[in-house]
């Protein structure tokens, strides 16, 4: 399992959203953090074209934006 660290502009934007998208948000988060990869067939990932270990996550109209490092899984933005 991946450890996540979610960047603070990340946390207030989830945080500001209303009770039904966050807990999709939450949802989503916990199966990124079992298989961060495209191969997860419960979220829709796919590769970012210029970053070797760049993701796309979408959950709703929302895109977060990761990076898996290791053991780690960093969520820096969402688009």
């Amino acid at each position: 399992m991946y450890s996540i660290k979610l960047h603070k502009r990340v946390v207030k934007f989830i945080e500001s959203r209303n009770k039904k998208d966050k807990l999709r948000i939450r949802e989503k988060l916990l199966q990124l953090q079992k298989n961060p990869y495209p191969s997860n067939i419960l979220a829709d990932i796919k590769n970012m074209k210029n970053s070797k270990n760049g993701f796309r996550l979408r959950v709703g109209n929302y895109r977060f934006l990761y990076d898996v490092i290791e053991d780690e899984l960093i969520i820096y933005r969402k688009i």
